[in-house]
C-alpha cells in the first residue's frame, strides 16, 4: 500500500507494538501462598481460562485501533495501489532493427544503450512482476514469455543483437497486446527504440485491429533521438555496361548519399568480387554543397565467370549501409537462335529478315544459329539463352507456350513481324500469349516514317547512350505495326518521330527474362534499316544488353520472403559461406515462406544443377538514421494507442502517489480503528472486577 507519509505509517506500526510489549514484559503480581487459598484457585482456574482468550482479544483490538488510527493519518489511497497490483506484467518491446546498429558518440550503439537501461529499470523494477520481452526486428518474435524470473530476462537482453532488417514494430505491438481473451488484464507496454526513420516508417500505419486489444494497455516509449550524424549510404552500385573491344572491362555506376552534417569530407570506395578480391577504389570528394554524388568506375572481371561484386564504404555513425552486392552474371558470349525459315535467295532485295539479322549478329564473334520455327513445339531450341523470333506466323499454340516459359525463366526473347504475310494475326494475342504488357494490331501501316531525334534512355539499349540519337535519325520506314504499352511495366525503346513506340520491352508477370518487340520487319522491303549502320549495333546491344537485364534478378531485401520464379522449382536458395544462415527450400513455384535475414551473395542451385548468384541487400530505408519529431511519433501510434514517453509516465506515477489521497479509504479506516477501540472499552469493562457493594442493617 502507498501513504502520502510513509514515516507517519511507520510510526503507527511502531505504536501498534506497545500493547505487545505491555502484554508479554509487564511484571505479572506475585501470589503468596496461606492456609486457605487452594480453596480459592480452583475457582479462579475456571474464571482465568475464560478471560484468557479475553485477553488475546483486547491485545487485537488495541494493536488495530492504535495502528488503524495512524495509517489513516498517514494518508492511504487505494487507486495507487490498486494499479501497482493490477499492472505487475510488463512487456518490453526492443528495436533490434538495422537502425540499431548506429554508432552513438560514445562509441556504443544504439542498441547497447537501450539494453543497458532497460537492464537498470529492470534491477529497480518491484521482484515480483512479471516481464516478458518482444524482438521487434523482422520477423517480430517472443523472446521471453511473462517470468518472475529477473535474471534470466536479463541474460536474454543481453544476448541480443542488431538484425540487418527493418523494424516491425506493428507485428510486435502484436505480440504485446493482450489478446481477445485476456482484454480485462491491465498490461504495461514498453517500446525501446531510438526511432529513427528506419524504425518508424511514417507512411505506413499501424494495424487498425490492435486498438481493439489496447483498452487496458499503458503504451510507454522512451523519448527519440534527435540529433542527426554524419551518414554517407550506398544507395546502388549497377553495371553500366560492358566495353565492345573487352568483355573483360565493365563500366560500374555508383551512386552515393549523404545525410547530416555537411561538413567537407572525401570518403574511400572499394570495390571487391566474389574470391573477396580488391578490383578497384575510388575516393569521393564532398561540401557542403552537395548531397549526393553519381560517378562511373572501370573493374576487370575474368571472362566466363560468375562473378558478383560488393562495394563497400568506410564505416561511418550507420556501418549497416555500407555495403551493396550486386551479380554480373557470366560473361561468356550469348548463345543466340533465330526462329525464322531458311531460304536460298542470295539477292540482297530478297533477303529475308533471318539473314539480315544472322549477319549482323555473326559480325560480333557471337555463337548464332538459325532453326525452323515451325518445329519448336516438336524440338525446342534448349541450349540457348537468346531467342529472335521472325516468323511468328509459324508459331503454334505449344510454341507459344514454351516462349512463354522461356522469357519466363529468364530468357531474352526479341519478336519481329513476319515481311512473308499481309495480317500479323499473332499479334492480335500477343499480350496474353508472352503474359506481356504490350499490344499490337495485325495490320500494318505504310508510309514514310522517320525515327525520333532523341531516343529513350531506357532498356537494352540503354548502354549505347546518345550515340542511338545519331543512329536512328537516317533510317527510314516504309511499313510497320503499331506497337502499344498498356502499363509503365512495359516501356518504349526506340520511338517514331511522332512519339509511338517503334520497339518496346517488358518483363514477363512474375518472371525473370525480357521480351522485345520490334514493329518491323528488317527486310528492305520494310525498311532501309538493314543497309544503315544502326542495323550491327541494334541487335548487337538488344542481345547484350538484353541479356544482362534478364539475368539480373529482381531487388532482393533482407526481411523478405524468396519468390524466383518457375526456373527456381524445386531449388536450393543458398546463403553466403560463414553467414551462419541456413539454406532455403523452393516449392515447385520457386517460392518459399522462409525470410531472407542475412545481406550478401546468395546462390540459386536449380535442380539441373544451374547455380546462379543473386544479390540480396539491406534496404537503406530500414537503416535510415534520420531523425523523428516526438510529435511525428505520438501522432503515428495515436490510432491505436496513445502513448506517453517514459519521463512522462514515471513522473505520472509520482504525482499520483504524492497527491491522490483516498478520503472513502480514510474515513473507512477511521470508522474500524473506532469500531476497534469501542469494542475494546466494552470488553476490558466486563473483565475489569467490580466493588462489592456493602450492605448496612442491625443485626438481629
Amino acid at each position: 500500500m502507498i501513504f502520502s507519509n510513509p514515516y507517519l505509517a511507520s510510526a503507527a506500526l511502531a505504536a501498534a507494538g506497545i500493547p505487545i510489549v505491555l502484554h508479554f514484559f509487564l511484571r505479572k503480581p506475585q501470589i503468596t501462598a496461606w492456609g486457605s487459598n487452594f480453596i480459592l484457585r480452583m475457582a479462579l482456574d475456571k474464571i482465568q481460562r475464560r478471560r484468557k482468550m479475553e485477553k488475546w482479544v483486547l491485545l487485537l483490538l488495541r494493536v488495530l485501533a492504535i495502528g488503524l488510527v495512524g495509517f489513516a493519518a498517514a494518508g492511504p489511497f487505494a487507486n495507487a495501489w490498486m494499479q501497482e497490483t493490477l499492472t505487475n506484467e510488463r512487456w518490453i518491446i526492443i528495436d533490434n532493427g538495422a537502425t540499431s546498429a548506429e554508432i552513438r558518440p560514445d562509441t556504443k550503439t544504439t542498441l547497447e544503450r537501450l539494453k543497458k537501461e532497460i537492464v537498470d529499470s529492470i534491477v529497480a523494477s518491484n521482484t515480483s512482476s512479471r516481464i516478458a520481452v518482444v524482438l521487434a526486428a523482422v520477423p517480430a518474435r517472443v523472446l521471453v514469455e511473462p517470468t518472475t524470473n529477473h535474471e534470466a530476462v536479463i541474460q536474454a537482453i543481453q544476448r541480443v543483437l542488431s538484425q540487418e532488417v527493418a523494424c516491425d514494430f506493428s507485428s510486435a505491438l502484436g505480440l504485446a497486446f493482450p489478446k481477445n481473451g485476456e482484454k480485462n488484464t491491465p498490461r504495461r507496454v514498453e517500446m525501446w527504440s531510438g526511432f529513427r526513420r528506419g524504425s518508424v516508417n511514417l507512411e505506413i500505419p499501424l494495424d487498425m485491429q490492435l486498438a481493439s486489444r489496447a483498452e487496458n494497455v499503458s503504451l510507454i516509449a522512451i523519448k527519440p533521438l534527435v540529433d542527426q550524424p554524419t551518414n554517407f549510404v550506398l544507395n546502388k552500385c549497377s553495371l553500366s555496361r560492358i566495353s565492345a573491344n573487352d568483355d573483360n572491362n565493365r563500366q560500374v555506376k555508383v551512386d552515393i548519399r549523404r545525410e547530416g552534417d555537411p561538413l567537407q569530407k572525401t570518403i574511400e570506395i572499394s570495390f571487391q568480387n566474389t574470391q573477396g578480391e580488391l578490383i578497384n577504389k575510388s575516393e569521393v570528394s564532398w561540401n557542403e554543397n552537395i548531397n549526393q554524388r553519381e560517378f562511373d568506375i572501370d573493374i576487370q572481371i575474368d571472362t566466363n565467370a560468375n562473378q558478383a561484386l560488393v562495394a563497400a564504404l568506410d564505416t561511418d555513425a550507420q556501418p549497416l549501409d555500407n555495403k551493396f552486392f550486386n551479380s554480373l552474371g557470366a560473361t561468356e558470349a550469348p548463345k543466340v537462335t533465330i526462329l525464322g525459315r531458311k531460304s536460298i535467295e542470295q539477292d540482297i532485295e530478297n533477303l529475308t529478315a533471318s539473314s539480315w539479322i544472322l549477319r549482323a549478329i555473326q559480325s560480333t564473334g557471337m555463337s548464332v544459329r538459325e532453326i525452323d520455327a515451325e518445329t519448336i513445339s516438336i524440338r525446342p531450341p534448349l541450349a540457348t539463352d537468346t531467342i529472335i523470333l521472325t516468323r511468328p506466323d509459324l508459331v503454334d499454340q505449344p510454341g507459344w507456350s514454351w516462349l512463354q516459359n522461356f522469357a519466363r525463366d529468364g530468357g531474352l526473347l526479341i519478336i519481329t513481324p513476319a515481311s512473308e504475310v499481309q495480317e500479323q494475326q499473332w499479334a492480335a494475342d500477343i499480350e496474353r500469349l508472352l503474359n506481356i504488357p504490350i499490344r499490337s494490331q495485325t495490320k500494318t501501316i505504310q508510309g514514310d516514317f522517320r525515327l525520333a531525334n532523341k531516343q529513350p534512355r531506357d532498356g537494352p539499349l540503354s548502354l549505347l547512350g546518345a550515340e542511338l540519337d545519331a543512329l536512328a535519325e537516317p533510317v527510314h520506314i516504309y511499313k510497320h505495326i503499331p506497337l502499344e504499352t498498356t502499363n509503365a511495366a512495359a516501356r518504349a525503346i526506340i520511338e517514331l518521330q511522332n512519339g509511338k513506340p517503334f520497339m518496346c520491352w517488358a518483363k514477363p508477370k512474375d518472371g525473370l527474362g525480357i521480351v522485345a518487340i520490334l514493329g518491323v520487319s528488317p527486310v528492305l522491303s520494310w525498311s532501309d534499316l538493314p543497309v544503315k549502320p544502326l542495323m550491327v549495333p541494334l541487335f548487337q546491344e538488344l542481345v547484350r544488353g538484353g541479356r544482362m537485364l534478364a539475368t539480373q534478378q529482381q531487388d532482393i531485401y533482407t526481411g523478405s520472403t524468396v519468390s524466383l520464379g518457375s526456373i527456381a522449382s524445386g531449388g536450393l536458395f543458398v546463403p553466403p559461406k560463414q553467414s551462419g544462415a541456413t539454406a532455403i527450400e523452393l516449392d515447385s513455384n520457386g517460392k518459399s515462406d522462409s525470410r531472407i535475414l542475412i545481406p550478401g551473395i546468395w546462390t540459386l542451385e536449380t535442380k539441373n544443377a544451374m547455380q546462379i548468384l543473386i544479390p540480396v541487400n539491406l534496404q537503406n530505408s530500414a537503416a535510415s538514421i534520420n531523425p523523428i519529431s516526438e510529435n511525428a511519433v505520438r501522432v503515428w501510434f495515436e490510432p491505436v494507442q496513445s502513448i506517453q514517453f517514459m519521463d512522462e509516465a514515471n513522473e505520472t506515477t509520482k504525482s499520483l502517489s504524492q497527491t491522490a489521497l483516498d478520503p472513502w479509504l480514510t474515513q473507512s479506516i477511521f470508522i474500524f480503528a473506532l469500531l476497534c477501540a469501542i469494542m475494546e472499552s466494552i470488553l476490558s469493562r466486563n473483565g475489569s472486577p467490580r466493588t462489592p457493594i456493602q450492605k448496612t442493617g442491625l443485626a438481629a
